[in-house]
Order: C-alpha cells, then structure tokens, then sequence
C-alpha cells in the first residue's frame, strides 16, 4: 500500500480525506505562514514485544501494520465531529 504522503512526493496532489478538495503545501512569508491541511500518520496496530540482553524484561510496543495517513483540510479541520474523529484514531487501543 502506497501513502496518499509517497504519492504527494511523486508530484501527485494530496487531496482531503472527508470532502476531497486538493490541499496546498504550507505557505511561509516573512511575516507568517498558512497551514492548509493537517496530516495524521495512524494505521492498525499490533503489540510486540522485543528482548533487551542484559536488561531482564521485554519492551513492549505497538508495532504498526498497515499504515494509514488521514489529510484533513483546514476547512474540514474546523468542524468539531472530524477533529473528533481524528482523535479517535490518535489515540485508539492496540487490537
């Protein structure tokens, strides 16, 4: 599976994930800049776990699996339910 990200560095248009629309690299002046998509890098993880010699127990972490990035336009951003959204994925448990 190829990353809406990779296809945006192929010359590819990264495009909103809840309406579509186009979106627009970040635009630096002197005085400010304008932001015109966010970007979340999330997917289906799994927990792993992986042996440090020396060190007695295991770590444990969430191993990503199938990786997913979510463009959110700055239109969209402003509406309180895809923020939501987007923190549920943040922050959604392994399984």
């Amino acid at each position: 599976m190829v990353s809406e990200l990779a296809l945006a560095g192929q010359g590819r248009l990264l495009r909103c994930t809840h309406c579509g629309r186009a979106v627009a690299e970040t635009r630096h002046t002197r005085e400010s800049w304008r932001v015109d998509y966010y970007l979340l890098h999330t997917g289906d993880v799994e927990a792993a776990a992986v042996a440090r010699e020396g060190e007695g127990e295991a770590v444990t972490y969430l191993k990503l699996v199938r990786a997913l990035d979510i463009v959110t336009c700055a239109d969209c951003y402003r509406d309180p339910a895809v923020r939501e959204g987007r923190d549920e994925r943040f922050h959604a448990p392994a399984g």
